[in-house]
């Protein structure tokens, strides 16, 4: 299965029900949908993988898809948050039909602790994180800003987001370098990662079923950059996602 996150795949759809949530004042929900997605590493293919989706927020708690967390300051337009979220970035050498990748060592998803800060506009919503791995798998420091730009119409709900993510080179080495003894083993080149950015982008649509039910389809295309880019684990820089589900609103 593939388990390539640049973030957590389910924050694609949060970008539509964040945004909803924040104009529209909506209640909790929850959703189930398919992601299909193209791994950036060799011999990983197209892949399918579940898209779940869980929303509640009471002013002072939160959970959010794969993250959950405590507002440190929330007002009518500006939210300032801490918690954790798990980072699904991840590769396995059994996934890929790639001989040399077979060769190489497993690395592991993690989880983050992550500081959120996000502003409201009439046109829009800015927001921007910090997040550091707690498990010591890949010692990742991630920062990521986007913002977020809805069109309402009728039943339909249009969300554009443009963002980028800066990885700094613990973590891009952890998933994307490869080390002497590695080099060694499969014959791939030496590759030690330094920190790099991604910019990407995604558009959402929603369309109200009922007063309740939401069913919604987008795609998010993730651009790697630098020593990401270059290593000789990666097949395609340009890393497409299509998701599409239902979601009930209480």
């Amino acid at each position: 299965m593939n388990k390539y996150y640049i973030v957590s795949i389910t924050l694609m759809t949060s970008s539509l029900f964040c945004v909803s949530h924040s104009v529209q004042a909506d209640p909790s929900s929850l959703g189930l949908g398919i992601n299909v997605s193209d791994s950036p590493y060799k011999g990983y293919g197209t892949t399918y993988d579940p898209l779940p989706h869980i929303d509640y927020d009471n002013g002072n708690f939160f959970i959010d898809d794969t993250s959950l967390g405590a507002y440190v300051y929330n007002s009518h337009n500006q939210e300032l948050s801490i918690g954790l979220s798990y980072l699904a970035d991840e590769f396995n050498p059994k996934d890929s039909d790639n001989r040399q990748l077979k060769q190489l060592n497993k690395r592991h998803s993690t989880l983050v602790a992550q500081l959120l800060y996000s502003l409201t506009t009439p046109i829009g919503v800015w927001s921007a994180s910090l997040s550091g791995d707690v498990l010591n798998e890949s010692n990742s420091i991630l920062v990521d800003t986007n913002y977020m730009f809805p069109i309402f119409y009728n039943k339909f709900t249009f969300v554009q987001t443009i963002g980028i993510n800066w990885a700094d080179g613990n973590h891009n080495n952890y998933y994307f370098g490869v080390s002497h003894r590695e080099s060694a083993r499969s014959g791939l080149r030496y590759h030690h990662a330094k920190s790099s950015f991604t910019p990407y982008i995604s558009m959402t649509a929603s369309y109200a079923i009922t007063s309740h039910a939401n069913s919604f389809i987008g795609f998010r295309i993730d651009q790697l950059t630098g020593d990401v880019k270059k290593s000789p684990m990666v097949a395609n820089s340009t890393v497409p996602n299509v998701y599409a589900g239902i979601n009930y609103q209480f």
